[in-house]
């Protein structure tokens, strides 16, 4: 059940559900999904607002929303956020994003990062925020001098824990605030359990680090080659790790900073970027993303890139091992996939969304640093034909500009 409150109709609304009992006001805020929904009823009338908790305790949906974050003016402080599920758009204030690059999301919540070392994780529902350890802590940030400017931060360029000759490189808060830290996620929501854990693919080498609630730095996750950790996931306080060489890796609070592989090594290594999805039942997928490059400016050397094809592996027994199988269907899943922590939801009862699809938005951040036109590589692929579609509600919120900075994010509107 869904109930919208239009202006139009809010005071004849607020009187009809006045008049229900108590109880059955309850019993419908339980079986209000959408927290849009939840918030509207509530606001009803002050009756509702001391009847129903300001947080639900309930499941809310995962259906995730699309957020897109204020350009690069330090003025701006609303953020945008586009429901496909709704076909309705909300525009959230957020003064404490103001100046900062919005840089992936995990379990509702969004990593605020301007350069500087403070890193702070922000609900936009409730505008709550957490800090996490600074940049600064990371185990290869060697220091970080204010006073030198475009040479703030001394980080080494290779695997802190591997016997080679130190390098350092001399990086500035531009690097950190659009380079650094890769993809952050979170184990769980911290509104439902103070001993979640935050991990972190970061750095020159793509290393890994982690940290716990009330932890004051970043502690490093032990790994003695020189592979590259392409995504990361969390599920029930589990982390698992995707590497370039298809290796599957799983470390929970107790086991951290060691990490089990769950799913052995590739041949080869694999030089394209993966995403790792687990669907609702339980099952894994590695998405592939394949881009093309398209020049803008041969005499200028600009080039831009487009998706034009996805890979899919799902991981199945062969043998009594666990093996990487290329698949080329998904069945009623349908795939999140960007910087944000990967989801995944079923189609069914879902009308305006379509299985055997995989709604992405653009993860290349490096694109700035090589001199190449990006942001704006988002679609729908859809697995059983390959084709790519805008995604919808596209032309709602953005241009047909080629550059759109900060790219947009799948969000999970968790309060």
């Amino acid at each position: 059940m869904q109930i919208w409150v239009y202006n139009s109709e809010e005071n004849k609304l607020g009187c009809q559900l006045s008049e229900l009992p108590e109880n059955l006001i309850y019993e419908i805020g339980k079986r209000l999904t959408i927290y849009a929904d939840y918030v509207r009823l509530r606001s009803t009338s002050k009756s509702f607002q001391s009847l129903l908790p300001k947080l639900p305790n309930h499941q809310l949906s995962q259906v995730p929303w699309l957020m897109i974050p204020p350009a690069n003016d330090a003025s701006e402080t609303h953020c945008k956020f586009f429901s496909i599920l709704e076909n309705k758009m909300y525009k959230l204030e957020l003064p404490k994003v103001q100046g900062k690059l919005l840089r992936g999301s995990s379990c509702g919540w969004v990593l605020m990062i301007d350069g500087y070392p403070e890193l702070n994780l922000i609900n936009p529902l409730t505008r709550a925020q957490i800090q996490l350890p600074p940049i600064d802590t990371f185990p290869d940030v060697l220091g970080y001098r204010p006073y030198m400017a475009d040479e703030e931060y001394l980080i080494l360029r290779v695997r802190p824990n591997l016997p080679k000759p130190a390098k350092v490189q001399v990086e500035s808060i531009a690097y950190a605030r659009d380079v650094f830290i890769h993809k952050l996620v979170l184990s769980s929501n911290p509104n439902a359990s103070k001993e979640y854990m935050a991990m972190a693919i970061y750095g020159m080498v793509s290393d890994l680090a982690f940290c716990k609630n009330g932890d004051k730095k970043w502690t490093l996750i032990q790994q003695n080659d020189q592979h590259i950790n392409h995504d990361i996931i969390s599920h029930k306080g589990k982390f698992y790790v995707l590497r370039n060489d298809g290796g599957l890796w799983v470390g929970d609070r107790n086991s951290l900073p060691n990490m089990t592989q769950l799913v052995p090594s590739l041949p080869r290594t694999i030089l394209n970027y993966f995403s790792l999805v687990r669907t609702i039942s339980g099952e894994f997928f590695m998405v592939r993303k394949i881009h093309e490059l398209e020049p803008i400016s041969c005499i200028d050397h600009i080039y831009s890139y487009k998706t034009i094809d996805f890979v899919v592996y799902k991981l199945d027994h062969h043998q009594g091992e666990l093996k990487w199988r290329m698949v080329k269907n998904i069945g009623d899943n349908v795939f999140f996939v960007g910087i944000n922590d990967s989801l995944c939801i079923s189609s069914q009862n879902l009308a305006r969304y379509k299985g055997n699809c995989i709604y992405f938005t653009d993860d290349y951040f490096d694109c700035h640093r090589e001199g190449i036109v990006g942001g704006h590589d988002m679609g729908v692929y859809n697995v059983e034909d390959r084709s790519i579609k805008p995604l919808p509600g596209y032309n709602y919120y953005l241009s047909h500009t080629m550059l759109v900075w900060p790219p947009p994010i799948w969000f999970s509107p968790n309060p």
